[in-house]
């Protein structure tokens, strides 16, 4: 099968991705390989410099290189003019790649177009009707009155792949096709059943990912934590940051790594005694529960969006209710679950600390091994490519 796999984003790029926590990148070159090595004939339309087995077709390099000048934006202030006009090259060189792939399948050269990051392409494929499939990677709209609103309720006859059935929820429904839970190489994480005393939370830093919590939480149990996160300013709120979070860095109690990869980010997690993450929002999937989860580190976390169906109860970790307040919002539609920690809240989060020696750390690498795997994401990805092509021949 001919696929095209569209990641326009000018995060691809080393000069603008580079030390960025961006998930689509990495997953989408594991999918492309696995299915090379199926015997697929695979072309990423992305940056240049992305390494894969798939034959690349690169993105506009002269938007790349030189710091973006939009003639319009003259009188304005040079930080305002600078950063206005990298969104404009943002999405200038999306369509421009998104355009490459359309036109490659009107000639013939590809069967399917899997938009792995992408949203331009919804108008290409609502002119041209090449059969094209779209993995959804955000949360979707709850509110009418958002830009999203407008953009998914346009297209939500296209064909969306969801990362979760939790993510689903919306006020647009939506075609989901099918739902693909991400996978991980597991080779490139070693599996350590004896842990140091600490705790380890990574990823983004902000509100929404509970770091604060998470620190609060570590406090009152007295283990120390260690964050690690990149210092790129987009993967942390830099407010949240410098408020909640930088104060309480101590070396001590409080810990904190920059930009991790490879074995150096295995071992960093390997040593944790569980992965704190006590979600403030509906994270649709959540791929730091199942790196900690490949590591043999159980997984703490708030029953917020896919949680309950990354994390095996009391086998994998500990699903907690989140607080009382935040159960009474509209916005969280998790009801409270039967887990094996009754209470919710930070005092949940504090016995599950207290219980985690009854995690078996070998059954969270199984887990992984058997359901987030490359090989069971690329099975879900080759069984949609291969119905499409059924669906085009009746």
């Amino acid at each position: 099968m001919r696929i095209g796999l569209l990641v326009p984003s000018i995060y691809t790029a080393r000069k603008y991705g580079e030390g960025r926590i961006f998930a689509p990148l990495p997953l989408a070159i594991d999918l492309a390989d696995r299915l090379v090595d199926r015997g697929h004939e695979v072309v990423m339309y992305t940056s240049g410099d992305v390494a894969t087995k798939a034959r690349v077709v690169a993105g506009n390099a002269a938007m790349l290189e030189p710091d973006p000048q939009y003639y319009q934006f003259r009188y304005r202030e040079p930080d305002e003019a600078k950063y206005t006009a990298l969104e404009i090259v943002k999405r200038d060189y999306e369509y421009d790649l998104t355009l490459r792939a359309y036109q490659d399948a009107q000639a013939g050269k590809l069967d399917v177009i899997h938009s792995f990051h992408d949203f331009g392409a919804h108008y290409f494929d609502e002119l041209t009707q090449i059969p094209t499939i779209y993995t959804l990677h955000d949360p979707l709209p709850q509110r009418t009155d958002t830009i999203e609103y407008f953009r998914y309720s346009k297209f939500a006859h296209h064909q969306f792949v969801s990362i979760s059935d939790s993510q689903r929820y919306s006020v647009v429904s939506l075609n989901c096709i099918a739902t693909v839970y991400h996978g991980i190489d597991t080779s490139l994480y070693d599996v350590s059943l004896v842990p140091d005393n600490e705790l380890v939370h990574f990823g983004r830093i902000m509100a929404d990912k509970g770091t604060d919590v998470a620190i609060d939480v570590a406090k009152e149990a007295g283990i120390p934590i260690t964050i690690a996160t990149s210092t790129i300013r987009a993967n942390r709120s830099q407010g949240f940051f410098e408020e909640k979070i930088a104060p309480q860095i101590d070396g001590k109690a409080v810990k904190a790594v920059g930009f991790l990869e490879g074995k150096e980010k295995s071992a960093y997690i390997g040593k944790g005694k569980a992965f704190l993450f006590p979600l403030a929002w509906d994270e649709p999937f959540g791929l730091v529960m199942i790196e900690a989860m490949a590591c043999g580190t159980p997984v703490i976390a708030y029953n917020r969006g896919s949680v309950s169906e990354i994390v095996r109860d009391g086998v994998t970790g500990f699903i907690i209710d989140p607080p009382e307040v935040d159960l009474q919002q509209p916005a969280h539609r998790a009801a409270r679950g039967t887990w094996t920690i009754k209470q919710s809240g930070k005092a949940g989060l504090i016995e599950a600390i207290r219980r985690i020696g009854e995690i078996d750390r070998a059954a969270c690498r199984s887990h992984v091994e058997t359901r987030f795997s490359l090989e069971a994401m690329a099975d879900g990805y080759e069984k949609i490519y291969t119905s499409l092509q059924n669906n085009l021949r009746t």
